[in-house]
């Protein structure tokens, strides 16, 4: 299935735990497992009572789970099923920090076979099965190389490089950030903890390997899985990545294209709503560029519950991050009302600091239709409104920084 997979078959790591257990006419079989500090991955199989594998009964959810536990006992994550195949339930877990044990547990707790969301009547029993996995071959395939390099952005961001882990299926790639006063102050409170990086690996011909967070099409993310955790002081965040796969023994380059964080704002348009439809009104700031297109209550069930929703609709592109930013509307006699965004929308970009994030517009029963920001409470059309902008997601590209990298093949 990818390459992770591939080097574990290479190394003797896959293992056929030989398990099947039978109930109620169903039955459940794993035969291939593989495990290491960086993930697991079970192919589980489930026959009906005619022999023929059923792909949509088993549902894993609070009632069902797969848990993998350390050689403690202690429950270190749970498999999920990431769809790809349709013989078989391609069940995996993703580990943000490497696995530190020499043996874990794969343990199953299934009673119930049916899905409601298919129409497929529950059916009560006990699938339960359990198996250990030794990871001693696999840990001695990790090698750690410690990383050094650092950097700080013109708005205040210093960036240090820390630890590479190249384990059989994946490549950690471990750094720290921490804001300057300046760049703290305007991401007060917990702001600042919500942060996010652009940065791509490129081979010594300047060809990409993977990107995280690009907006260029086409794009490689390879990401496994990903950890952003603040640190003992304000405006410290360590951050891990794993990928399915980065270079031994052959040069290669970390590029950083940018990062994004929230911070207060205010930016505001005012408008008439009952005239936007005639005469569109611009929301312009910091390189977002949008088109108050037009304004209507809308009334339940196309609501998101059970009350009226005023309902502001718009097109055009933003620049900034447009995920975990707060927009309000604000009336005449000041109150305010949160707004929740319904629609749809895409990046466009060539290059790794360019493109924008663009709203899309839909066509259906030959009628134009915008994304919407919704306010719960506003049931009538008011004669003036602010909409405002309280948090924005902030994009910085004003970075130039390039550190090559050469793993060393020690153990750790």
């Amino acid at each position: 299935m990818d390459i992770g997979l591939l080097r574990a078959q290479e190394f003797g790591l896959v293992e056929h735990p030989n398990i099947k257990v039978k109930d109620k006419g169903y039955t459940i079989k794993i035969d291939e497992a593989v495990a290491d500090p960086t993930r697991v991955i079970i192919a589980l199989q489930l026959f009906g009572p005619d022999g023929k594998h059923d792909k949509k009964r088993l549902v894993l959810n609070e009632g069902n789970s797969i848990a993998i536990k350390d050689d403690q006992g202690k429950i270190v994550g749970k498999l999920a099923d990431i769809g790809f195949t349709s013989d078989f339930y391609y069940l995996i877990v993703n580990f943000s920090e490497p696995l530190q044990t020499d043996q874990i547990t794969v343990e199953g707790h299934i009673t119930e076979l049916g899905s409601k969301d298919r129409n497929i009547p529950a059916l009560q029993g006990d699938w339960n099965f359990s198996f250990s996995m030794d990871m001693t071959k696999a840990n001695e395939q990790t090698t750690s190389t410690p990383l050094t390099g650092s950097y700080t952005s013109p708005d205040g961001l210093p960036v240090t490089l820390k630890k590479l882990t190249h384990m059989v299926q994946g490549v950690r790639f471990e750094f720290d950030t921490k804001l300057s006063e300046e760049a703290l102050s305007r991401s007060p409170g917990e702001l600042w903890k919500q942060q996010g990086m652009k940065f791509h690996f490129e081979n010594s011909a300047g060809e990409e390997i993977h990107s995280v967070n690009a907006r260029k099409l086409p794009s490689k993310d390879s990401v496994m899985s990903r950890s952003s955790t603040p640190g003992d002081k304000p405006g410290l965040m360590h951050w891990s990545y794993t990928f399915k796969y980065l270079p031994q023994d052959t040069l290669y380059t970390f590029v950083l294209d940018g990062y994004f964080i929230l911070e207060k704002d205010g930016s505001m348009v005012q408008f008439e709503p009952s005239k936007l439809k005639e005469h569109p009104i611009p929301f312009a700031f910091d390189g977002d560029e949008l088109m108050l297109n037009d304004f209507t209550v809308e009334s339940p069930p196309d609501t998101n519950g059970s009350t009226k929703e005023g309902s502001l609709h718009f097109s055009g592109r933003l620049r900034n991050e447009f995920m975990n930013s707060e927009w309000i509307f604000k009336d005449l006699e000041g109150k305010e009302y949160p707004l929740s965004g319904r629609g749809a929308y895409s990046t466009d970009g060539s290059g790794w600091k360019d493109g924008y994030i663009v709203i899309f517009e839909s066509q259906s029963n030959n009628k134009k239709n915008f994304f919407e920001f919704r306010a719960t409470g506003l049931t009538t059309i008011p004669d003036q409104l602010q909409l405002i902008r309280r948090i924005v997601n902030r994009l910085y590209t004003n970075v130039d920084w390039s550190v090559p990298i050469m793993e060393a093949s020690k153990k750790q």
